[in-house]
């Protein structure tokens, strides 16, 4: 039990539950609530609460991206070999005499 209060704390009454002294800062007011004994007392300055709200805020960032296609042009010459024959021909001559028996 919190007995930051005035009247919360139960060593101020006595046996006949009235208060036993005043608190320090208090006034006896007899009318203040229509009833007797009754006192109004400072407000005491509690300890603040503090409560946290977490709120989540989202953002759109726009990113541009430069895209930028080169086209390589790659030409593969292939090169074959076909033979090409050729053909000569070449005549040879003999001559042959036969001995001369006449002369």
């Amino acid at each position: 039990m919190n007995f930051n209060r005035c009247g919360e704390n139960p060593a101020m009454y006595d046996g006949a539950n009235m208060p036993a002294r005043e608190p320090m800062g208090c006034c006896p007011q007899s009318n203040a609530c229509g009833c007797p004994g009754v006192m109004m007392c400072q407000p005491i300055y509690e300890c603040p609460q503090v409560q946290c709200c977490h709120r989540v805020i989202n953002y759109e960032v726009p990113h541009i991206i430069p895209c930028h296609t080169k086209m390589i042009n790659h030409h593969v010459y292939k090169h074959t070999y076909q033979p090409c024959y050729s053909y000569s021909e070449e005549d040879e001559t003999s001559e042959v005499y036969e001995p001369r028996c006449c002369k």
